[in-house]
């Protein structure tokens, strides 16, 4: 059974997602940064959501990208965790190339449809 907050994490996070496209084609790039971290944060809080655990703070959810690659057994997460909180920060400061932020985006919903996968979370 899937609980109503994992749901709605899902939820936020295909939001999110679908929301980083399309500021990207409209060229805002400040605004396609933050939403596709927001679309990573919350497909992590729903993983959490699935252990049993709730992710409330940037240490919480960064300590959770290293539970995820150790459970993976893939260090390069720990580089998908950067490049998504170079992103978080570029909103703020708005100061990513624009190729940057494209390349990082690209990798980051990469990283969102593996998650998706592995964890069962496709259309759920």
């Amino acid at each position: 059974m899937v609980s109503k907050r994992k749901s709605n994490y899902l939820q936020s996070s295909n939001k999110y997602l679908n929301d980083s496209e399309s500021l990207l084609k409209n060229a805002d790039f400040a605004q396609a940064s933050e939403k596709i971290w927001g679309a990573v944060v919350t497909l992590l809080k729903a993983i959490a959501e699935q252990k049993r655990k709730r992710l409330t703070t940037h240490q919480g959810i960064n300590y959770f990208f290293s539970e995820i690659a150790n459970e993976l057994k893939d260090k390069t997460v720990h580089d998908i965790c950067a490049k998504a909180n170079l992103l978080h920060q570029n909103f703020y400061e708005n100061n990513l190339h624009p190729d940057t932020v494209k390349k990082h985006l690209h990798d980051l919903k990469r990283f969102i449809f593996r998650l998706q996968n592995r964890y069962n979370l496709n259309g759920k």
